[in-house]
Parts: C-alpha cells; sequence; structure tokens
C-alpha cells in the first residue's frame, strides 16, 4: 500500500482548521493552536523525508518553496488572530520556529 499526500490536500485541511481557530472559543483556543502547530510540524518532516530522496535540488527548492508557503500562511493568520486573543500562546513560537527552519531549509537548497 502507498501513501500519497498532495500538497492541494494539505493545504485545504490546513485552511479548514484555521478558519475554525478564529471561531474557536477562549478555552479552546491553546489546544486548537496546539493541533495546528502539530500539523504544521507534520508537514515540515513530510518536507524533510519527501527531499531527502530528490536528486535534482531544484525539484527539492521547490518542496521547500511550497513548505515555506503553507506555514508562512499559517503564520500570518494566526498572529492575526492570537492578537486578538489574551495571554501568552506558546504553540505561536513553536510555529514561528518551524517557519524559520523551513526557511533555512529552503536557504540550503537555493
Amino acid at each position: 500500500m502507498t501513501l500519497t499526500l498532495e500538497l492541494s490536500d494539505l493545504r485545504s485541511a490546513n485552511e479548514k482548521a484555521l478558519a475554525q481557530l478564529g471561531r474557536t472559543s477562549e478555552e479552546q483556543f491553546g489546544a486548537e493552536l496546539a493541533e495546528i502547530e502539530n500539523f504544521l510540524l507534520s508537514l515540515y518532516r513530510f518536507a524533510v523525508l519527501a527531499v531527502r530522496s530528490e536528486q535534482e535540488i531544484q525539484r527539492a527548492a521547490e518542496a521547500w518553496r511550497e513548505t515555506l508557503d503553507v506555514i508562512d500562511g499559517a503564520a500570518r493568520r494566526i498572529q492575526a488572530v492570537a492578537a486578538q486573543r489574551s495571554g501568552v500562546q506558546p504553540s505561536l513560537d513553536r510555529i514561528l520556529e518551524i517557519r524559520h527552519a523551513a526557511s533555512d531549509m529552503l536557504a540550503r537548497y537555493t
């Protein structure tokens, strides 16, 4: 059995989670944010695995560009929603760390 994930499917799942985040109650906000953080970390890990076997540097760079694009979009939306909420959100800091790591990986291939 082969499992194939399309980036468009991942983007769609991410968009749904981000849309839900804005409608989440204050009590559930941290938990929802942690789920998005886990999703973005998984996306980063998928990119690491995909690029590991890639022979062409251009294709590896494109994989990182697409990964970074998804993470960037999520980080921007999360920052906007989090700014309207009270309290510190540790998941937001970790999401920004994932974004930074993906940016570093892209830089290695460009």
